[in-house]
């Protein structure tokens, strides 16, 4: 497991390649490249590395990428991707047995799914976890605390530097944002 999260992580989510050039200037260690696909993926990446950043990659947003064993040989030993993150654990796991840096995604919409994300968290090999929508994660953490203790990560709908605070004082290890104003 990398060593970023022993202090709390903002980590840039590049939704638009015009953004990258600001998440690379910035403090942050850990660039999410959620606009990338296989024919930029390698040039993206290796901006990353230059700045000495680490490059991360969402595995449903990856354009072109078959989402196989060979793909996530492919994403580590040609692509030099250092970490993915995902909804789909065998993916993960893959990824994981292939040397990566894993973080499962939970999107909790309902009760349904806070209950499925729970019982996913006890039994979790991944290194990290990401809980969506952000006010949300929030709101749960005592019950997410309780049934893992790997890095938390929360994301989605974070509008403001206060949001973010809270967060931070909720006692998550990182959060991802979109807004390159809070990079």
């Amino acid at each position: 497991m990398i060593d970023a999260f022993n202090t709390f992580q903002v980590i840039p989510s590049i939704r638009r390649l015009g953004d990258l050039e600001t998440a690379l200037a910035s403090r942050r260690k850990i660039i999410l490249l959620t606009d990338a696909d296989i024919a930029n993926l390698p040039a993206l990446v290796k901006k990353v590395h230059t700045a000495g950043k680490e490059a991360w990659v969402n595995l449903e947003l990856l354009g072109g990428f078959g989402r196989d064993q060979v793909g996530i040989k492919l994403l580590k030993n040609f692509y030099k991707v250092d970490g993915v993150m995902s909804t789909d654990s065998n993916k993960l796991n893959m990824a994981k047995r292939a040397g990566l840096i894993t973080v499962q995604r939970y999107l909790i919409g309902d009760s349904r799914a806070f209950d499925t994300s729970l019982r996913f968290l006890r039994t979790l090999k991944t290194d990290a976890a990401e809980v969506l929508p952000a006010v949300v994660a929030r709101e749960i953490l005592p019950d997410l605390r309780r049934a893992t203790d790997i890095p938390l990560l929360a994301g989605g709908f974070i509008h403001s530097s206060r949001e973010m605070k809270q967060i931070q004082d909720a006692g998550f290890e990182g959060l991802t944002i979109s807004l390159r104003e809070y990079w």
